[in-house]
């Protein structure tokens, strides 16, 4: 779903708990380009662990700059923490329910971890596989 948002909308908080519940991502517009995206906090950390299998670590950023983010943000019952690299962690009790992230990053980590997951074979797909490959036979003998 995308959404125009516009700095500091009382909607905000809306859209954290839609996230919340539905387990859908919004991604927001300015101008009816994507600038974020709000999505759940467990689908960032997946991505962000596939994405890691196969680029071999976080994606390279900016240095941050010398002042931190001011302090949290409250959007209803959610508190919003700043990360000096941009985005934001979104927490409702102590829960982290939701992650926003420049829609760049996201769409990064989406294609990285599209790569880390089709190299991946779980204990039996490997083990069937290992089957396979004993079946065969060497490159060099013609029957």
């Amino acid at each position: 779903m995308d959404v125009e948002l516009i700095e500091g909308a009382p909607e905000f908080g809306r859209l954290i708990a839609q996230v919340e519940e539905t387990g859908e991502r919004v991604r927001l517009t300015a101008d009816g380009e994507p600038t974020g995206v709000l999505l759940p906090a467990a689908e960032l950390a997946a991505l962000e662990y596939w994405a890691a299998r196969h680029h071999k670590g976080a994606r390279p950023q900016e240095e941050p700059a010398d002042e931190y983010p001011p302090g949290p943000t409250a959007f209803g019952p959610y508190i919003g923490y700043r990360h000096p690299h941009g985005g934001m962690t979104l927490t409702r009790g102590r829960v982290v329910v939701a992650e926003l992230r420049d829609a760049d990053t996201v769409a990064w980590l989406e294609k990285q971890a599209l790569y880390g997951r089709q190299g991946y074979m779980g204990p039996k797909r490997l083990a069937a596989f290992a089957e396979f490959l004993a079946r065969q036979t060497p490159g060099g003998d013609e029957h």
